[in-house]
């Protein structure tokens, strides 16, 4: 096959990013030939086995997939974005003649009539978690769900020493409670939740000597100002914020001298740092809803019931507003497990069964359903 896949691909970080690359590497490696106009891309070298072609913005990256086609005549346009994107690229390649699958998020029920009937224009659609699958399928909209996967030898399991010394080398006592939230700086994340969470621990737990590590977009202009936050809560010498975009061994770094990880989001597509929390092995906590619940049920991490919901404008999709009072104590609970018995049982509980479940979670798996799925459209 010939492939054209448009994403985005930010350095920085990016969710789609993460996708596409190892899918892209191992459609090339079955053989097929991958070529993607790739949004946010300046043209940095890379070593991947397939084409990436700058492109500024949607506009531009659908100029640059009619001129592949016209010049390379490939078979599929593969879009891996977000729905109300996808919307737009269905508008801009009306007369297509190729096949047009789409790759994306359902973030959050219930899917409207709307993104239904955009879903409905794709030769194929892929969901990135089941939970996304099946609220396409109420409305009677096909597709194909892509277990995301997980590199676990990439998010090792961290030893005691090799924690100990990423906490000295951060200027983290050993004894330390460590709490890490890994998101971006918007609404739907809900980190204001989070420093809320960790400052009634704190006041309520003081002896446990914590600390939050907070990765996201600090100076994002739609997002929280963190450190004036921090400051509200009283937590500001027990805060630290890491800017996104840092490189694989920094980010597991975090992730490795970690004692819990956090994600108070109001819904989640899939929440990828989940997965990479739970095969470090680290127990993880959220949100109970969407694809957070499918991700930390059977045991697999601590689910956090939410105090009341809202319709949000972003597809008049539900929004999950964590119980704080409740996410505190089961913080607690995890902090008392460390205290009472070191590696506790229960701790130990949620990271066997969270590591099990992610390393069956490979990207050869992945691949080999997205290629069947695509197959099928052009055969």
């Amino acid at each position: 096959m010939k492939i054209c896949w448009i994403s985005d691909f930010d350095i920085k970080g990016s969710g789609y990013k993460n996708i596409s690359i190892p899918l892209c590497n191992l459609l090339g490696d079955m053989g097929h030939e991958v070529k993607a106009p790739a949004l946010h891309y300046s043209g940095q070298e890379h070593y991947y086995n397939f084409s990436m072609l700058p492109a500024k913005d949607l506009r531009e990256s659908a100029a640059i997939a009619q001129n592949l086609f016209n010049l390379w005549g490939f078979d599929i346009l593969m879009v891996a974005l977000d729905i109300p994107i996808q919307e737009m690229y269905l508008k801009m390649i009306n007369e297509k003649p190729f096949k047009y699958a789409g790759l994306m998020a359902v973030e959050a029920d219930p899917l409207c009539q709307t993104w239904a009937m955009n879903l409905m224009q794709m030769d194929q659609r892929f969901y990135i978690s089941e939970f996304g699958r099946k609220e396409a399928e109420k409305l009677g909209v096909g597709g194909i769900h892509i277990p995301i996967g997980i590199d676990t030898e990439s998010w090792k399991m961290a030893t005691t020493d090799e924690k100990l010394e990423l906490r000295k080398s951060l200027g983290i006592p050993e004894d330390a409670f460590v709490v890490l939230t890994v998101a971006d700086n918007q609404e739907r994340k809900h980190l204001s939740a989070g420093i809320e969470i960790f400052s009634r621990f704190y006041h309520e737990v003081p002896d446990s000597n914590p600390y939050y590590i907070i990765v996201t977009r600090e100076h994002s202009p739609a997002g929280w100002k963190l450190r004036d936050l921090a400051q509200e809560f009283d937590i500001s010498d027990r805060f630290m914020v890491h800017e996104r975009g840092m490189n694989h061994k920094q980010l597991w770094s975090l992730y490795a001298l970690s004692d819990l990880f956090l994600l108070p989001s109001k819904a989640e597509g899939l929440g990828m740092p989940l997965l990479e929390a739970m095969s470090v092995g680290i127990p993880c906590m959220a949100t109970d809803c969407t694809g957070m619940r499918e991700l930390l049920s059977d045991g697999r991490g601590i689910l956090v019931p939410y105090v009341h919901k809202i319709i949000d404008p972003f597809g008049n999709g539900n929004r999950y507003m964590i119980d704080i009072e409740l996410a505190t104590h089961a913080l607690k609970d995890v902090y008392w497990s460390f205290n009472d018995a070191g590696d506790s049982i229960m701790v130990d509980g949620f990271s066997y069964s969270a590591r099990k479940y992610v390393e069956q979670r490979t990207w050869d798996i992945a691949a080999k359903i997205l290629e069947q799925g695509l197959l099928e459209i052009i055969e």
